[in-house]
């Protein structure tokens, strides 16, 4: 029962994240049946779809949504200069706990984890407040959450789960 369970849970994330962005592909003639989205378009409807969605959710009007889009492709590429260097200390972690290593390595990783999440603190604070000059308080709670949600979504869909297989 399990093995349905997560099954089920899996194919509803997958249609409810991915879905309407693959079948609006297919829709304009961007996608037809049997072909696949390369890495970058499956990404960018992704991205849409959730922009859509913030919208509605958030009742942006389209100066505020514009302001809003500003805000978050401004963020954009330190919070993917962020993610690389986040995945590169994850290597480096496992590489020292599969390998071992000295103590000074030990510290270089831990001084590397402590500046990410400095780095990561400052962002949001940053992203937070230029936010809500546009948004008001509620409406930037809301945006958090519903982003928390999103990347938890995509989390559970790249994490292959033992039940499944």
């Amino acid at each position: 029962m399990k093995t349905v369970h997560w099954w089920l849970l899996s194919f509803l994330i997958s249609v409810l994240v991915l879905g309407a962005p693959v079948s609006l592909a297919a829709q304009s003639g961007q996608a037809g049946p049997g072909q696949e989205l390369s890495r970058e378009e499956m990404q960018a409807r992704i991205q849409a779809h959730f922009e859509e969605k913030l919208s509605r959710e958030l009742g942006l009007d389209a100066e505020t949504r514009t302001e809003v889009y500003e805000v978050l492709e401004s963020m954009r590429s330190e919070r993917r200069d962020l993610l690389q260097r986040k995945r590169a200390l994850h290597a480096r972690r496992k590489q020292f706990h599969e390998e071992g290593g000295s103590q000074r390595e030990a510290r270089r990783i831990l001084a590397e984890a402590r500046e990410i999440r400095s780095m990561e603190a400052r962002i949001e604070s940053e992203e937070e407040a230029r936010l809500l000059e546009v948004m008001s308080p509620r409406q930037v709670l809301q945006f958090q959450v519903l982003r928390e949600e999103f990347n938890e979504r995509i989390r559970l869909m790249h994490r292959p789960h033992p039940d499944l297989f």
